[in-house]
């Protein structure tokens, strides 16, 4: 028997946040020392793809897993009682929604720069669920293999703004528990990265569109596309530039098609160790991904207990924190020249320690519960961007996610 499942992969997304910097900077990290990984038990070496893109094969660093905790974090009241097995399955569906509520972060790179972004929301993709029987299924997503997810990711931070579009590269596959709502899966995209000019507009975007993913294309193209003009459907929405579709794609031709693996995608809890030698000679400490230059960009080369450097310190706008400012300039770099901007804040730079670790929440239907992740970034064939997020380099998210039930198809 087979049921199936709107599952909202956004927090894949997350993994290509190659210079993104979001709504909310305040930093999220979870760096908690004393947690291990699980070597992959080769020597990390890396290839190229078809594009000249280097990608990592038999030696990333493989999570250390643990089971997640059944029952929401917010989100509408639960049922009073845990459904038995298998019940949580018969006669539904499962939909997850990505939400950009509190507790959604994306971190990628090492110099901290593209740390502490809030995920786009809205976007879904639909994978079946079969042999439930058990009350644990098998996820399978063959039919997702060359789609699109989601629309445009618009990214901004450090001067450096991109689009990136994301496409399932290979099956999405996991498993689901249906009487908790916990989850492992393993998703794995090309990352098709486009470098842009317009820092405060880094995607084009579908403005008008009342309602997004409903097929109907109620919105029209505006900013960098051949189709300025024509109607689109919103498919996913960045909470701070707008409403993106892929009736809308950015124009030009990208600088890199990244190879991204979610590995796993959880409910659980994922923690890596770094481990690996970095590239840059004497720097401090371990790295986590294969050819990545330094732990982090902090002066000492030595991450602060609570996932900041003591310095450098870093100037951002109030209001638009994907623009960089002079400290102690007030407005003159911020309100002055971009309204809307604000006041020039001191930001202590986020950093990953030795240690990443996420945990994530398990989701009973009407419930927002948590999806988790580690992964490894490979550089681009744009300079500006590898040196402004620290590519290669690792990526961690927690993404929040809703999840309602449906009839049974």
């Amino acid at each position: 028997m087979m049921w199936k499942s709107t599952c909202s992969a956004l927090v894949l997304v997350a993994a290509l946040t190659i210079a993104g910097c979001g709504a909310d900077n305040s930093c999220n990290c979870s760096n908690v020392p004393g947690k291990t990984s699980t070597p992959a038990g080769s020597t990390p070496h890396p290839t190229t793809t078809p594009g000249g893109l280097p990608t990592v094969t038999g030696g990333s660093p493989v999570p250390t897993l643990t089971g997640g905790s059944p029952g929401p974090t917010s989100g509408s009241p639960g049922p009073t009682t845990m459904p038995s097995p298998g019940v949580g399955c018969e006669g539904s569906q499962l939909t997850l929604t990505v939400t950009s509520q509190d507790g959604s972060d994306l971190d990628t790179g090492w110099t901290g720069i593209a740390h502490n972004s809030v995920a786009i929301s809205q976007s879904t993709v639909t994978v079946n669920l079969n042999d439930c029987g058990s009350g644990t299924c098998t996820v399978d997503g063959s039919a997702l293999v060359g789609q699109k997810f989601g629309g445009p990711l618009p990214l901004s931070s450090g001067g450096v703004p991109v689009c990136v579009v994301n496409t399932f590269r290979e099956a999405v596959t996991g498993t689901y528990e249906c009487a908790s709502g916990c989850g492992d899966s393993t998703v794995k995209l090309t990352s098709s990265v486009f470098l842009v000019q317009e820092i405060a507009t880094p995607c084009p975007t579908c403005d008008g569109d009342p309602t997004p993913n409903d097929g109907q294309k109620g919105g029209t193209c505006h900013g960098g596309t051949a189709s300025v003009g024509q109607p689109c459907d919103v498919n996913g929405v960045s909470p701070v530039f707008g409403s993106t579709s892929n009736d809308c794609l950015p124009s030009g031709s990208s600088v890199g098609d990244l190879a991204i693996d979610l590995a796993p995608l959880t409910t659980g809890t994922v923690s890596v160790t770094a481990d690996q030698a970095c590239v840059s000679v004497g720097s401090v400490g371990q790295c986590f991904c294969p050819g990545q230059n330094r732990p982090n960009a902090c002066d000492t080369g030595v991450c602060g207990a609570n996932g900041t450097c003591d310095s450098p310190i870093d100037g951002l706008c109030s209001g638009q924190k994907f623009r960089s400012c002079t400290p102690g300039s007030g407005t003159a770099d911020c309100e002055a020249v971009f309204p809307g901007a604000g006041t020039c804040t001191d930001t202590p730079r986020p950093c990953f320690g030795d240690t990443i670790t996420r945990t994530g929440q398990c989701a009973t239907p009407g419930n927002t519960g948590t999806l988790v992740s580690f992964f490894c970034i490979p550089a681009t064939k744009a300079p500006a961007i590898n040196t402004t997020a620290g590519l290669p380099g690792p990526g961690a998210l927690s993404l929040p996610a809703i999840s309602v039930r449906a009839v049974r198809q």
